[in-house]
C-alpha cells in the first residue's frame, strides 16, 4: 500500500460506504462519504474460488448453473503451458520453457441457445512448478442493461511484491458471440469490486490508471488517477469524464486531494508523483487549467528524476566512447514531461498540450535544430576524432517524452 495519507484517508471513506476494498496495493473501489446517495457496492450472482495459493486453497474444478448459464472451470495437471488465455493477453506469453508443464485452468460456459465457450484461462503456480497466477476465482454478474445471461468476471493474481491483479469479462456482443473483454491490469491481489455509483441500475469499476506508476516517483509515492469503466455488450469503455459522474468525482477529489490554495500534503516525499494524478484528475473534472496553475506552483523543481535528451548527435564518440557527453546532457522540465505524458495517456488534448506551451512538433524542431547545430560544431572543432557515416547513423528519436 502507498506510504501516504491520501489512501488511507480513501480506505477511511471506503469503510463508511460499507465498501471493503481490496488491499496489498490493490484497486479499492473508491467513493466519497459526502456525495449524495453513496455509492452502492453490486454484489455478484456467485462467486467461486479456484485457487489461493496464499491460503493453501489448491486447485480444483468447479461446476455451477446461474440463470441459464452454465460454467466449469476445468483443473489439468502435466499440461503443456500455454501461450495465450483470457488473462494472459498478448503482452504476457508465458515463458516457461518447451519441456515444462503446468497446472492449467479452462473456463468453459454454455448459454441456452448459444455455442459452448470453451478457452484456457492460464497456468496456475502450483508448488515448485512454474505458472502464472497464484490465485484465480470467477464471479458472476450482470454487467448492462442488455438481456441475455450473465457475464463472467475472471480474475487472477499474479504474485510479486508489486503487481498484479489480471481481469477479463467473458460475455457475448450484440450479435450473441461470445467475447472476451479485459480488464486494466490493476496493483494487488483481488477481485475489482462492481458498483452502481448514481442508483440507476448501471454498472460501474473504479479503479487506478497504472500507468502513473513509477514516471514521476518511485512506486512507493506515485499517486494513480481514478478511472471508472464501464461493461456493454462485449466491450470495456471508460467512462470517467461522462457528466453523470462528476458529483462522484468532484466527492472523491474533494477528500482525496487537498484545495487549489493549499499546499500538498506534508507526507508527499515526492511531490512530484502526487501533483501529476492531481492535474490529471482536475482534467476529467474539466478544471485542467485550476489544477495545471496549482502544479506550477507546487512541483520540485530539483527532483533527481528528470528525464533527459542529447544536446549532440548520438554517433559521435568523445574520446572514443559512443554516448552522450555530461556537457551536452539536457533536462527535460517536469511540466514538459507531465504535459507530454498527459497527451500521451489522453488526459489532455493536443491543443491544450500546446497552450501550455509543450507543442510536440515543436519541441523536436527545437531538439533537432540544437542537436544538429552542436553536432556540426563539434565536428568542426575535432576534425581528428572518428565519425560514424551517414549511411550507420541511427535515426534521431526526437524527444525523451
Amino acid at each position: 500500500m502507498r506510504c501516504s495519507k491520501v489512501v488511507p484517508c480513501l480506505l477511511a471513506i471506503l469503510g463508511m460506504l460499507g465498501v471493503t476494498p481490496v488491499l496489498a496495493h490493490a484497486a479499492p473501489v473508491v467513493g466519497a462519504a459526502s456525495y449524495a446517495g453513496a455509492v452502492q457496492t453490486v454484489p455478484p450472482l456467485a462467486r467461486v474460488r479456484v485457487f489461493d495459493r496464499a491460503n493453501a486453497l489448491q486447485p480444483q474444478p468447479v461446476a455451477l448453473t446461474v440463470e441459464g448459464l452454465s460454467v466449469k472451470v476445468e483443473v489439468a495437471q502435466n499440461q503443456p503451458c500455454p501461450v495465450y488465455g483470457i488473462l494472459m493477453g498478448d503482452e504476457e506469453p508465458s515463458t516457461a520453457p518447451p519441456e515444462q508443464h503446468c497446472t492449467v485452468a479452462t473456463l468453459v460456459a454454455q448459454a441456452p441457445g448459444r455455442p459452448v465457450f470453451r478457452q484456457v484461462i492460464a497456468s496456475l503456480i502450483v508448488g515448485d512448478v512454474g505458472g502464472m497466477l497464484g490465485s484465480l476465482q470467477v464471479a458472476l454478474y450482470h454487467l448492462d442493461k442488455s438481456a441475455g445471461p450473465p457475464q463472467l468476471l475472471v480474475s487472477g493474481y499474479t504474485m510479486g511484491a508489486h503487481c498484479c491483479t489480471v481481469s477479463a469479462i467473458v460475455g457475448s456482443n450484440g450479435a450473441g458471440q461470445w467475447v472476451v473483454a479485459p480488464l486494466a491490469t490493476q496493483d494487488g491481489d483481488g477481485t475489482p469490486g462492481v458498483v452502481d455509483i448514481n442508483h440507476d441500475g448501471g454498472r460501474q469499476f473504479v479503479l487506478w490508471d497504472l500507468r502513473f506508476n513509477y514516471v514521476f516517483a518511485p512506486y512507493v509515492w506515485s499517486v494513480l488517477p481514478v478511472v471508472i469503466d464501464e461493461y456493454t455488450q462485449g466491450s470495456v469503455r471508460t467512462v470517467t469524464t461522462q457528466p453523470a459522474y462528476a458529483a462522484f468525482l468532484r466527492a472523491y477529489f474533494r477528500r482525496g486531494f487537498p484545495s487549489f490554495r493549499a499546499p500538498p500534503p506534508p507526507d508527499r516525499k515526492v511531490v512530484n508523483g502526487f501533483l501529476a494524478a492531481y492535474v490529471a484528475n482536475s482534467a476529467n473534472l474539466g478544471q485542467l487549467r485550476a489544477g495545471w496553475t496549482y502544479m506550477l506552483h507546487w512541483y520540485d523543481r530539483h527532483a533527481d528524476d528528470q528525464d533527459t535528451w542529447c544536446a549532440l548527435d548520438p554517433t559521435v564518440q568523445v574520446r572514443g566512447v559512443t554516448g552522450c557527453p555530461a556537457a551536452y546532457v539536457r533536462k527535460i522540465a517536469y511540466p514538459q514531461k507531465l504535459a507530454l505524458f498527459l497527451l500521451k495517456t489522453g488526459y489532455i488534448t493536443p491543443a491544450q498540450c500546446a497552450a501550455f506551451g509543450y507543442d510536440p512538433a515543436k519541441i523536436q524542431a527545437r531538439q533537432t535544430a540544437i542537436r544538429t547545430a552542436n553536432t556540426a560544431h563539434w565536428r568542426a572543432a575535432h576534425p581528428d576524432q572518428a565519425m560514424a557515416t551517414d549511411a550507420t547513423r541511427p535515426k534521431q528519436g526526437g524527444m525523451t517524452q
